[in-house]
């Protein structure tokens, strides 16, 4: 895994979210609009960093939500030309650091058959904590619910 220099982390902003929804058209089937991610630039209970590339693309992002000590990571993705870089990584720790000491667990869902990301989030320390068939759609399938602990 090589890690590129030349990629910055950056907060959701009003210059980045444009990019950040192409990113995430071009890695989900149904993505979230861009309205939803401008609409989460003020919400006060949301943590969104993108990792942008030098001519402006977003290379990967993350959002994530929080509600009392418990944090939701609802979108983690990385365009495909920038996969095995270290970018998911990158961005969970810029996310978790801002979260730490307001939040001391962290919940998310997954595609049963995305085992790449599966094993990403077992890397950073998430477990199995669940399971829900029938939650995705476009296609249906199941997912797997995980949760890591905070430091």
């Amino acid at each position: 895994m090589t890690q590129r220099d030349d990629l910055r982390i950056e907060l959701f902003s009003a210059e980045n979210l444009h990019a950040v929804s192409e990113l995430t058209k071009r890695c989900f089937t149904t993505p979230w609009s861009e309205e939803i991610y401008r609409r989460e630039l003020d919400n006060p209970q949301s943590v969104g960093f993108a990792c942008m590339a030098p001519d402006g693309t977003a290379a990967g992002m993350i959002h994530c939500n929080f509600v009392l000590d418990e944090l939701t990571l609802n979108t983690l993705c990385v365009d495909e030309a920038y996969r095995r870089q270290g970018i998911a990584r990158r961005l969970w720790q810029a996310a978790a650091e801002m979260m730490c000491g307001v939040c001391t667990v962290c919940y998310l869902e997954v595609r049963e058959s995305n085992t790449a990301a599966r094993t990403l989030y077992e890397s950073l320390g998430f477990v199995q904590t669940g399971y829900r068939p029938r939650y995705y759609s476009q296609p249906e399938e199941a997912a797997v619910l995980m949760t890591a602990q905070l430091a």
